[in-house]
């Protein structure tokens, strides 16, 4: 049995829950054996595997946003992840992600930059400012030129291939378990190559936040 803390059981019970009410509505409500309207064919195996991996990566998030800053710990409130920024005293899940979509309109210079976000005012940007680094915003990258879309990866690119990934390829990406993967190889046989890389994002679990997670080490070869 894991020894877990209570952040940690309710991160745990959070994904079982989740995963119950889906596996629940897939069975019980389906119109045919097998079947949910518009979602296609149900495969237990593929819908569980790696199931208890991701379980463990929200575990180790969470356990990461609840481990207190060491003496003289600062935290990059432009680069930081949301589990990072938890660590400040008194941000929670949402004040998290109220930074992070504030700092994408504009970089923080300085605490008083906080004050941007809803529900931050002076006082709480004083009291975060001693744990707080400013550095320049990671450049955004820009996307590729039409015409370098249509003829594909360049050769010699390290990047993978979202038309001719394999399965152990595509979840070397992160966020990218074997069900996704799944998911992505089944979508391209049935609905054609992706023409860019973001239309991985039509793929059922994949949204722009989980792809921007990976943009940077995909492409998507000329069909």
């Amino acid at each position: 049995m894991w020894d877990l803390n209570r952040a940690e059981r309710k991160a745990l019970g959070a994904a079982l829950v989740l995963v119950g009410v889906s596996l629940v509505t897939r069975t019980f409500l389906a119109p045919g054996a097998g079947r949910v309207e518009g979602l296609g064919e149900i495969d237990p195996a593929t819908d569980l595997e790696g199931i208890e991996g991701e379980v463990v990566a929200a575990l180790t998030r969470e356990q990461r946003a609840q481990t207190p800053l060491a003496d003289g710990e600062q935290i990059d409130v432009n680069r930081a992840p949301a589990d990072e920024l938890r660590r400040l005293p008194g941000v929670g899940p949402s004040l998290a992600e109220a930074l992070i979509e504030e700092r994408e309109r504009a970089p923080f210079r300085g605490a008083a930059d906080l004050e941007r976000v809803g529900g931050v005012g002076e006082v709480t940007a004083r009291r975060l400012a001693p744990y707080l680094r400013f550095e320049p915003a990671a450049p955004r990258s820009r996307p590729a030129p039409v015409a370098a879309a249509s003829t594909g990866c360049p050769p010699g690119n390290a990047r993978i291939d979202l038309n001719r990934a394999d399965r152990e390829q595509l979840e070397s990406l992160s966020g990218i378990g074997p069900a996704l993967a799944a998911r992505i190889i089944e979508d391209r046989s049935a609905n054609g190559p992706f023409e860019t890389p973001e239309a991985i994002t039509r793929v059922r679990g994949i949204g722009a936040r989980s792809f921007a997670r990976f943009r940077e080490r995909v492409c998507a070869s000329a069909p």
